[in-house]
């Protein structure tokens, strides 16, 4: 498994695809499909893992806690 897997985790009423470290935000989107599709298609440039949670995965719940947003 490479670094810097991609995981698609809930953020609000919206999706974000964060790297696996949690601390940066690639993108938010407004459905769980489009940010899932993202998702796949930046891991699979990349060469790591994509990773889609659920609402209720306290994982999706720990990455988002650790998610820096920078406007």
């Amino acid at each position: 498994m490479a670094a810097g897997d991609i995981h698609t985790v809930p953020r609000g009423d919206r999706w974000a695809n964060v790297f696996e470290d949690g601390e940066r935000l690639i993108v938010i989107a407004g459905t769980k499909e489009t940010a899932a599709r993202m998702g796949r298609e930046l891991a699979r440039l990349r060469g790591v893992r994509h990773i889609v949670h659920e609402r209720d995965d306290l994982t999706a719940d720990a990455a988002r806690s650790h998610d820096l947003i920078h406007g």
